[in-house]
This record gives structure tokens, sequence and C-alpha cells, in this order.
């Protein structure tokens, strides 16, 4: 049985990681002095935003790295072990594709896992994962865009896209009451889809978007956005943006007098950037984001977490579809019986991820289970953390669309899980 999980974190560039792989390998499979028997590991290069404007916690880290080490401790693919790469990308698309490059060119990642911003991933998608034929998996990014994006089918995704947040959010506006809202979005990929969706949702809804304001990253002041959002007067300000951005503005929205009434989204579903505003300036606000229905494999991912990393749960709204994702690349590398082909593993996706077959969950024993079954030559469906993860032609997965709300000093679900 392999108990040995390593993360090789990486800010600036991607250290070598070749020896520290190969001892990975020997010691967690007790080949030492046989170094020619080592099996390959399986090398997942994971793009995160550590920093940044979208920089907040490590639950995504820590999801990918639990998943590893559920693989490793249920035996590992074929005996190998599955070793995390995790990049910083910050929300910058060339230094996304930078360090996309490292971990292929030079670390051989088999697959990437990311990145967190929609930007990066088609960035990424574009410049590196395709041209190299690498499989590229997002937990994280959500556009529309990367739905009909020219990527032989080399990119995946396991969280629903924009198309279904903007239709909910628009409902959820219509029902607080709100007829007329404006809207700041980030200027980019995931800004761009979330607000265009949310405008003709809630237009079709009869509700009236007064101003669509984009704005750009790290601005030490937004007044002259807030000021074109302001004006006509609307009944609330839709958030569309990540932390770093959104905590200067709505500072400046409630010290300005620009708005006090806001609805968030997915990606300012953040803890820190509510501390730094202030949460009574904020309570009752709700914001929708992608949601894990209540299931037994959401109560094992939830404990396993907490188990791993003491008292903390997950705090990013994603962590569950991270470890899916990883998951997913363990039980595909196994069922192509390759840790290094690329096109193998993606093969192999749809058929560990999407029915028929005997269904399989998150957890050292569902992994375990699942890795026997393939090793038999069965059929599994994997139904994840987050819910059932079936990828259709496109690479996208459907799933519910949570709504929470700020309340005593906490973000909680209001219970609420909504299809478009």
């Amino acid at each position: 049985m392999i108990r040995v999980v390593v993360t090789q974190y990486v800010t600036r560039g991607v250290a070598a990681l070749s020896a520290i792989a190969a001892a990975v390998v020997l010691v967690a499979c007790g080949l030492a002095g046989e170094r020619e028997q080592a099996p390959e590991p399986l090398l997942i290069g994971q793009l995160n935003a550590i920093t940044g404007s979208l920089s907040s916690s490590d639950s995504l880290r820590h999801a990918a790295v639990l998943a590893a080490d559920h693989v490793n401790r249920a035996g590992g693919v074929a005996g190998a072990p599955v070793v995390v790469i995790t990049t910083d990308t910050g929300a910058d698309p060339a230094r996304g594709v930078d360090a996309a490059r490292a971990l292929v060119d030079e670390q051989h990642a088999a697959v990437l896992l990311g990145a967190r911003n929609s930007s990066v991933t088609i960035a990424v998608a574009e410049q590196v994962s395709v041209p190299r034929k690498r499989l590229q998996i997002s937990s994280v990014s959500t556009s529309p865009m990367i739905t009909g994006l020219p990527d032989d089918d080399f990119l995946f995704r396991t969280v629903v896209s924009d198309s279904a947040q903007g239709v909910v959010l628009a409902r959820l506006a219509v029902e607080q009451g709100y007829e007329r809202v404006a809207v700041m979005y980030f200027d980019n990929a995931y800004g761009q889809g979330l607000a265009a969706q949310f405008e003709a949702t809630f237009g079709s809804l009869g509700g009236e978007v007064t101003s669509l304001v984009p704005h750009g990253d790290g601005q030490p002041t937004y007044v002259a956005e807030l000021e074109r959002a302001a004006m006509g007067d609307p009944d609330a300000l839709v958030v569309i943006s990540y932390p770093g951005q959104a905590t200067v503005y709505l500072r400046e929205a409630l010290d300005g007098g620009f708005a006090d009434t806001f609805l968030l989204v997915d990606a300012t579903r953040s803890a820190e950037m509510i501390e730094a505003v202030g949460w009574d300036a904020l309570e009752g606000v709700r914001g929708t984001s992608a949601g894990s229905p209540a299931s037994a494999e959401n109560r094992a991912f939830t404990a396993a977490y907490v188990e791993a990393h003491g008292a903390s749960v997950p705090t990013h709204p994603l962590t569950a579809q991270t470890y899916d994702a990883a998951a997913l690349i363990a039980l595909a590398a196994a069922q192509a019986g390759s840790t290094t082909d690329p096109e193998a593993i993606r093969d192999a996706l749809r058929s560990v991820a999407n029915p028929p077959g005997e269904v399989v969950g998150p957890g050292v024993r569902g992994i375990a289970h699942a890795l026997a079954l393939v090793a038999e030559g069965k059929d599994i469906n994997y139904e994840g953390a987050s819910g059932p993860v079936d990828f259709d032609e496109n690479g996208d997965v459907t799933g519910p669309i949570e709504v929470w709300k700020v309340e005593d000093g906490e973000i909680r679900s209001t219970g609420r899980l909504e299809l478009p």
C-alpha cells in the first residue's frame, strides 16, 4: 500500500521534480535498491492562483492533494504513486502559459489540473495543452466561452458553466425584488461570460440592466467605474469580480454612497473578502455559486477533508469539484493502463466518469473499490463529492447552482440548489 504523497509548491517557475518523483516511487514501492523496476508516477500539474486578485484559501490545493493521497493509500495507479505539482499563475494568462509549458515540457506532467481563472484556462488550452496533446481539466473555470473552444477534446471541466449560474443569478435578482440593476465585472472571459448570461436572462424576466461596467485588475481605485454603475439609481449592484478587486470597490461603494445593496457570485464567495469589507456591512447579501448536493459522497469527502486538515472545512465553493477532477485523472490513468500517456488517459476519462458501470465514490474505500473494479476489467461510474460528473461531448458537466448568503458573520448556504 502506498502512503506517500508529495506536493511540490512553486510560485516562481517550476522547480526540478525528477529526482523527487523518482525518490517517491522508490520509497513508496519499496524499491530503493531496484531503480529500474520503479513504476512511473502519475504527475498532475495543478495551475492555481496562489497570489493576485483571485487568491484566497488553500482549499483547492488541499483538495487535489487529498485525492492523490486517497489514490496512493488505495495502492496507487497499478502501483504507481500520484504526485501533485502546484504552480502559481495568479490571474495572468501569460504567467499561466509559462507555468503550463514548464509543467509539460520540463516536468513531463501527463495532465494539467486547472486553471483557476477562465482566461488562464483558455490561454493554456490554446497555447499548451491542445498543441502538446495534454489532457487539461479545470475544476474552477466557469466561462461559457470554454464550451465551444476548439480543443480536440483535450479540455474538460468538473464545474458547471456560467451559462447556468447566470440564469439562477438573474432569477435571484428578480426574487429579491430588483427591477433595475447595474453590473460591474472583471473584463476577462469569466466576467464577460457571466455578465452576458445574467443580462440576457434578467432582461427576459422583465428586468433592466442599467449599465454593464467592465474593469481591469490591480486598480488602486474603482471610483470612475462606480460612478458609471450608479447612474440611473439602480436597485442593486451585481458584483462579478475576483476578491482582490471587489474588496476595493465594495469598500468604495459603501464609503462613497455609490451602492449599499449587492448580489455576489462564486468568485466573491470569499470569507477573506467579506471580512475585509465588513461582515455587518454585507449582512444579508446573497449570491450564487456551483453547488454540491447533499449526498453520502459529499459527506465522505468533507469528513476526509476535515480529518486531513484538523478543524478546517473547505472554504472555497469548488473544493469538491477539485477533488473529483484529481480523482478522475487517476481512475482514467488506471483504466488506460498508463500514467504517462495523456491521450490514453483522455480517451479513458468518460468511461470512468459516465454511465454505464458500477457506481463508485470518493474516499480511500471508494477509490480502492474503483481501482479494483478497473483492474478486473469492469466498468465504473464515478459519482463524486460534487455530484455526478458526467462529461458531455464538449467536456462539460451539468449540475445545480447554490444560493448562499452572508449571515451572522458567516457564509451560509440557504439550502437551495437550483438547475437553470
